[in-house]
């Protein structure tokens, strides 16, 4: 849409030959700030690191400092399972299946030949859709987490590592879950829930497979996605079952309003990028799922995960391969435990990354603003701001 200014009456005077115009000078300057606003828009400095202080070892804690990294008021994620604790049951509010002992969701080590994705890690979260005994007997492997929603908008930053067995028995429409989004304290509130899955979906371990997302209330007046389901169909994805760990980032802003979105990322790459509504539900009880329904139950049919980070805000803090972030391949999520302005402190995650190599931290303050460019640091060496020069003019 091509907006066109209104002259205001009281800046222009029609003159009778309409070949003279005045314009008072100070209205002049207004005219001109207003014009420069809506060409340019509200400028927001992005966030800026120019030191960090501290040892980049695994679980080391590191002082990052700088400017423009906003205001979180909990500093830390609202969950970040490393698979190191005793309980699952202690950072989620429902787990599945839970109703099926040899299979249920739970912390484990290395089994059935699938190795960890990375070495800084001893534990997984897993679980099998081995019974057909219902929601939480093998339905679904999933781990969910409760929030309330009672005002729009409101954000989630989510991620994790997932893979399948490499036994996975295939079948029936092979309909695979990822992600879900629910009304409710946990499970399916069906209808109102929408979910990322594949679909295309994979059929065998060496076919593609493509991004989707669905909502189940489609149809009904308070579906949260905007239709047409053909704009539901995004890139291509990762085959669980092909034998490879995927690391997947989502972003979300929940609202009622059009200006709403999903974004995806798998290994780096953005992959889905929806925009529209996205919470049209009734009530403010809501849950989020990592994992999810699939179709074929089978003792062979396990899901693999780790390193769930979730959180209720755009801002974090990540090291990535590349000092542009949207060339990265590999992006692991810090644990921040203190943010202000000027200063984060942060539990070093490593994830891929190995001694020696260098890495490259960014900022995403509260608005969801990237430092520009990363800031590199040693992995495995003590980063501190470098002495500045002496007997240096500047002219």
């Amino acid at each position: 849409m091509t907006l066109v200014p209104r002259r205001p009456y009281y800046a222009f005077r029609r003159l009778e030959n309409m070949s003279t115009l005045r314009v008072a000078p100070a209205r002049i300057a207004v005219l001109s700030a207003l014009a420069l606003f809506l060409t340019h828009g509200p400028t927001l400095a992005a966030p800026s690191v120019t030191s960090v202080s501290g040892k980049f070892d695994h679980k080391a804690v590191v002082t990052i400092s700088g400017s423009g990294f906003g205001n979180k008021g909990t500093a830390a994620p609202v969950v970040w399972d490393d698979a190191s604790g005793s309980d699952i049951k202690a950072k989620w509010d429902l787990t599945w299946p839970n109703a099926n002992s040899a299979y249920n969701m739970a912390y484990r080590t290395p089994q059935r030949g699938i190795s960890l994705p990375h070495s800084n890690i001893s534990r997984y979260l897993a679980g099998a859709h081995a019974g057909s005994g219902g929601a939480n007997g093998g339905w679904n492997v999933a781990v969910w987490k409760n929030r309330v929603i009672s005002s729009y908008p409101a954000y989630t930053y989510a991620s994790w590592y997932q893979r399948s067995d490499d036994n996975w028995v295939f079948g029936d429409d092979n309909n695979y879950k990822c992600f879900d989004f629910s009304r409710g304290n946990g499970g399916y509130d069906l209808p109102y829930n929408w979910y990322i899955e594949y679909n295309s979906r994979p059929t065998s371990r060496t076919s593609g497979a493509s991004w989707h997302i669905l909502d189940d209330a489609y149809g009904q007046s308070n579906a949260s996605l905007d239709g047409p389901t053909s704009d539901w169909w995004f890139g291509s994805a990762v085959n669980p079952m092909s034998g490879v760990w995927s690391k997947i980032e989502v972003e979300i802003k929940y609202t009622n309003q059009k200006d709403g979105y999903i974004k995806l990322w798998e290994n780096g790459k953005l992959r889905v990028d929806y925009r529209g509504t996205t919470d049209r539900y009734p009530g403010t009880q809501r849950s989020e799922a990592i994992g999810g329904y699939a179709r074929v139950t089978n003792s062979n049919n396990w899901r693999y995960f780790a390193d769930i980070y979730l959180d209720h805000s755009r801002a974090r803090v990540v090291l990535a391969n590349n000092a542009s972030l949207s060339s990265a391949t590999i992006i692991e999520p810090q644990i921040p435990s203190a943010w202000s302005d000027g200063s984060i402190s942060a539990q070093v995650n490593l994830g891929k990354f190995t001694a020696g190599q260098t890495a490259y931290l960014f900022v995403v303050d509260p608005s969801g603003v990237v430092s520009s460019s990363g800031y590199p640091v040693k992995i495995g060496g003590t980063t501190t701001t470098p002495n500045a020069p002496s007997n240096v003019t500047v002219q």
